[in-house]
């Protein structure tokens, strides 16, 4: 419904691909029930003084009238505000963000107000967008991950370069001597060390997307299987069902390490939510950095269903949930499009006892 207006802000405005995620936060903030949703909303741009401009954008089409940088700054710029809150997570220019928004809510008021006159609900895709920018909005500032400046840089790392290599090194030696069931353990590297990170796994499998067939891999059994690698995929697939058998009750963030050293995630949900754990940033930054120093991997994002009760809703909430952690990957900096979505699938046992029901896994493919 908004990708050529997502793709057009970014372009426009410098954002690239951080137009997705400010358009979900906006979204969210948008149609928050505990503000008043969508008229709640635009009620801020009437007491304002702006109430011919926002009938303009009720319904859509070519009268819809310009929003002005100030008037959006009158409305969402005080401190604590939209604008406060995108700036902080995203690390963007404010001025870009003040004309994105500008640009953005003339069409999405138009989109949300057929007709015009106001939604009693909101179509389900508008509101799987909106919950992706809730979690957004729902974590701290500092989930952000800022790469380190460019100037003067490279020598006081330099030491963390190369304990990080010898960190490695030393797993991989090891983890040929270990039996499948000694999962090597996450290595605590800085995260500005992504050189010290050996190269992606190859794989030459496709990827299906949400709504489309069945997943070509289940993440659940084979969390990035080395190609054409018997004993690596043993070991793979065995430190899978090692983590599963001690699987968290609530929400957490579990980073991982394939056979061959590369970083995976299990991100598990309070039953019913969508709301990714605040350790997410922290966590997820061996992925992110091996991401950014392997340009031609791609994150794919698998949800999982509990396989009781309403199979709709339990896959509308795996969808959810796997766009929320999407979301939270671009916060870090990761483009949008080296994101993809997996069909959910399906878990064995109940909701009460089956913490697999409630997780989100994240693989690294080429």
């Amino acid at each position: 419904m908004f990708d050529v207006l997502i793709r057009e802000a970014g372009a426009r405005f410098g954002l690239g691909d951080k137009a997705l995620p400010v358009a979900q936060m906006l979204l969210a903030y948008m149609t928050n029930r505990d503000t008043g949703g969508l008229a709640g909303f635009l009620e801020k741009f009437k007491a304002a003084g702006l109430g011919p401009i926002i009938q303009s954008w009720l319904g859509g089409g070519p009268s819809a009238q310009p929003v002005s940088n100030s008037q959006v700054e009158t409305v969402l710029g005080a401190s604590g505000g939209l604008l406060s809150m995108i700036t902080a997570r995203l690390g963007v220019n404010r001025d870009n963000v003040t004309s994105a928004i500008g640009y953005l809510l003339p069409a999405i008021v138009g989109k949300l107000t057929p007709g015009g006159s106001l939604p009693a609900n909101l179509p389900p895709e508008v509101a799987s967008f909106a919950a992706a920018g809730q979690s957004l909005l729902a974590a701290p500032a500092a989930a952000t991950v800022a790469a380190p400046a460019a100037g003067g840089g490279v020598m006081k790392w330099l030491p963390w370069v190369v304990v990080a290599a010898a960190v490695l090194f030393g797993l991989s030696y090891c983890g040929k001597s270990r039996t499948p069931t000694d999962a090597p353990v996450t290595p605590a590297a800085p995260a500005s060390a992504p050189a010290a990170v050996p190269a992606p796994v190859a794989s030459d499998a496709p990827v299906a997307a949400f709504g489309g067939g069945a997943p070509t891999t289940t993440p659940a059994t084979a969390p990035i299987t080395p190609a054409a690698s018997e004993p690596a995929a043993a070991a793979a697939s065995a430190a899978s069902a090692a983590a599963a058998a001690d699987e968290p009750t609530g929400s957490a963030v579990v980073s991982l390490m394939d056979a061959s050293s590369v970083p995976a995630l299990k991100v598990y949900f309070d039953s019913g939510k969508t709301d990714v754990h605040s350790d997410f940033a922290a966590k997820s930054a061996d992925l992110v950095n091996y991401m950014k120093a392997n340009a031609d991997t791609k994150a794919v994002i698998s949800g999982f269903n509990d396989p009781t009760g309403n199979a709709a809703a339990n896959a509308e909430l795996s969808k959810n949930r796997a766009q929320a952690v999407q979301a939270a990957l671009v916060a870090a900096g990761i483009p949008a499009d080296r994101t993809v979505l997996e069909k959910p699938a399906e878990t064995s046992g109940t909701a009460a006892t089956n913490a697999a029901s409630r997780r989100v896994e994240v693989v690294l493919r080429k």
